[in-house]
């Protein structure tokens, strides 16, 4: 029986750049805890009562986010390669402040993994709700049709690979039923009532894992992982250090270092695009915060 067509592995299209396939598959590494569910909705959070649900999928933002970031980073690349030490390491004279001109194949190769960080935090901050996500899994499990229209966001169709089953045999035995016929292997057309059974258990699911409290904001958390790797494979000690500062008539204790001036060049075109999209920003400490909780021995 032919597949119904439309459904697909959509994280793959549209990927017309290397590095943005790199991205595509390093955020899926970053988030999957289960077979084929990448949790692409941050820390699950206390669920509000009513949501509407998202049928559609929106339009993948890796290539229009990963060239925003890396156009950024281009055209500050001067600060942003000394501060990590590239022309020191390169036996290279500093250049100008605003020096123009194109990129050696080594500065696109140093800078090309802070554009894929920062891409990766993006997309996930403007992921899918879990709210919005299980509110869609009920409409699904209560109109199992609108599985086979093709137009599910990737984010919903993730949670019932990873949940389906034909008969008794474990959850996602045959997830290729359901991301469709140019996959090799066993592939079936999935049955309504099985659709039904795997958003509802993918609703379990989800629901079992929330976490109560603030939700967590993972995009500071990717940061913390990749940049801070980035500035160690430098050489560099990443010390979170607090230095004094008078704000009014007030004394204060700021964060400060080499690690904190690298954040402070590179973050800024993510804060501007959680800004204009009103996601919750990330800030500068808590990504030194984070790196420092998660490696002790270099502060």
């Amino acid at each position: 029986m032919e597949q119904p067509p439309g459904r697909r592995v959509r994280l793959n299209q549209g990927c017309l750049n290397n590095d943005v396939e790199k991205s595509t598959a390093s955020l899926c590494e970053h988030f999957s805890r289960r077979p084929l569910q990448a949790e692409l909705f941050g820390g699950r959070g206390p669920m509000p009562t009513l949501s509407k649900a998202r049928l559609t999928e929106c339009e993948s933002p890796w290539l229009e986010t990963w060239d925003r970031m890396y156009q950024y980073l281009c055209a500050n690349k001067v600060p942003i390669l000394t501060a990590l030490g590239f022309y020191a390491e390169h036996d290279l004279p500093n250049p100008e402040a605003d020096s123009a001109g194109s990129l050696t194949v080594d500065e696109k190769a140093e800078l090309g993994p802070i554009a894929t960080a920062l891409t990766i935090a993006a997309v996930a901050s403007d992921a899918m709700p879990t709210a919005v996500l299980i509110a869609t899994l009920h409409k699904v499990s209560s109109c199992p049709l609108l599985f086979f229209s093709g137009q599910l966001p990737a984010a919903v169709e993730w949670e019932i690979a990873g949940n389906y089953q034909r008969g008794c045999e474990k959850p996602a035995t045959h997830w290729r039923d359901v991301w469709g016929n140019q996959l090799e292997g066993d592939v079936e057309l999935p049955t309504q009532p099985n659709i039904t059974r795997a958003a509802l258990s993918a609703i379990d699911s989800i629901q079992g894992e929330r976490r109560r409290g603030r939700p967590y904001n993972v995009a500071n958390q990717i940061l913390a992982d990749r940049l801070g790797e980035i500035f160690r494979q430098t050489g560099q000690l990443i010390v979170r250090i607090r230095q004094p500062a008078m704000r009014g008539d007030e004394l204060v204790f700021i964060e400060a270092g080499p690690f904190y001036d690298f954040l402070e060049l590179v973050v800024p075109p993510l804060q501007r695009y959680l800004r204009e999209r009103e996601l919750a920003p990330v800030t500068v400490d808590t990504v030194v915060r984070f790196v420092t909780e998660a490696f002790p021995s270099v502060r």
